[in-house]
């Protein structure tokens, strides 16, 4: 609820912002969109273009002696996007994003010789980011972003590696949550009228397990990623 709260104060302070405070200063205020010497969203209208990313998952299995074997997860894709001016400082983003990743990746030595055993859970998934896009300082192509994020995952498998050999691969569709849901923070900035960078986080509140009962497994995970966007 807290998070909620946040996000609609966001949307308010935003709107507030970017409204003239006289009525005088309507003309001044339209002058704005137009007449700056940099670029913006706003200048441009609605945009469409595509985007590829990379990312790192940060997964935790909610246990300290289990999580020190686990490793950054990481995964890649390319999406397409529609930025929407609502005002001159901000804008509506929205993303369709396919992913192929491995966000969980565990090692453990299980021998005093070396041996190690290494699982990790693979997939494709479906990513739809919506995000408002606030350009706090005037002239200047500099964003900050906030939003929500659902993920569907797609042919999730667990592999197992015994001492570098590939000794199972199973299905995990059966042990995944069948949808990811987060609150993505991000900030950017517009290289040119056609080319956008962002870095992003997106904090996970759903658990990516399913499990219920006494096998609940209290996981969990955060996103980071990098991106670049091309407008057409």
């Amino acid at each position: 609820m807290k998070n909620v709260l946040l996000f609609v104060f966001f949307i308010a302070v935003c709107g507030y912002a970017d409204k003239p405070r006289f009525d005088n200063e309507d003309d001044d205020y339209k002058d704005t969109k137009t007449s700056s010497g940099i670029f913006s969203f706003a200048q441009e209208g609605q945009k469409f273009g595509i985007r590829a990313g990379l990312s790192l998952y940060d997964y935790s299995l909610g246990v300290s002696e289990m999580d020190k074997y686990i490793e950054m997860g990481y995964g890649f894709g390319v999406g397409l996007i529609v930025n929407v001016p609502l005002t001159s400082t901000l804008n509506l983003a929205s993303e369709v994003d396919f992913l192929y990743r491995k966000p969980m990746i565990r090692n453990e030595e299980v021998d005093e010789y070396g041996g190690g055993e290494h699982i990790y859970l693979s997939e494709f998934a479906i990513s739809i980011p919506a995000m408002l896009k606030f350009t706090p300082v005037k002239d200047m192509p500099f964003y900050l972003s906030i939003g929500v994020q659902l993920d569907i995952p797609i042919k999730s498998e667990t592999t197992v590696e015994l001492n570098g050999n590939k000794v199972a691969t199973m299905d995990a569709t059966e042990y995944r949550a069948s949808l990811d849901f987060g609150i993505p923070l991000g900030l950017g900035y517009l290289i040119t009228s056609n080319l956008d960078i962002d870095l992003r986080a997106v904090i996970g509140l759903t658990s990516p397990s399913k499990e219920s009962g006494s096998s609940r497994i209290n996981d969990s995970w955060n996103q980071y990623g990098a991106g670049l966007t091309y407008y057409f």
